[in-house]
């Protein structure tokens, strides 16, 4: 299923507005997306969980960390925090996202749809695989794969989630 959502920038008058297509995938289509899930779901597989600091940064995936966001979930359950930003982020939002919360970097419906996402990666221990198009008019203008998959802080306690983005053009 494909839900649009409005996006967090908007078009300068004579423009339409730039909005954004998210729809569930059963696994990941981009090449290096594959790689970070199967690295992923092997790591979990030999120890069970994954660990921030331990599996990542990590040398299989070192060219991959560009593209992976670790998000810490605020503690009464509302929003999550940008704890690293690879630098092809930048592409999407145009600069340093970390620090900021999911609530300051996208408009409430996109908002909405990213952090049930990535609470429900968190709560079940699956990962969540999304097709990504930012649009405007008839013309897409940025084709993700967004990976969100669960994973442990370094204190091996706390619930965070690594999310991938991976660009198709």
């Amino acid at each position: 299923m494909t839900l649009p959502h409005r996006s967090l920038r908007r078009a300068p008058e004579n423009l339409p507005e730039l909005v954004g297509y998210y729809a569930r995938v059963d696994a990941p289509r981009h090449p290096s997306a594959n790689r970070l899930f199967a690295y992923w779901r092997d790591c979990v597989a030999a120890r069970g969980i994954f660990v921030v600091g331990r599996d990542v940064p990590a040398r299989p995936i070192a060219n991959l960390l560009c593209n992976i966001v670790i998000n810490e979930p605020l503690a009464d359950g509302s929003d999550m925090r940008v704890r690293l930003a690879g630098t092809s982020v930048r592409r999407r939002f145009g600069g340093d996202i970390r620090g900021h919360k999911l609530s300051e970097l996208f408009s409430p419906e996109d908002f909405s749809h990213h952090v049930a996402a990535s609470f429900e990666a968190v709560r079940t221990g699956k990962p969540v695989i999304l097709d990504s198009s930012l649009k405007r008019g008839g013309v897409e203008e940025l084709h993700t794969e967004v990976l969100l998959l669960p994973v442990k802080s370094g204190d091996l306690q706390t619930d965070w989630l690594l999310v991938g983005i991976f660009y198709f053009n």
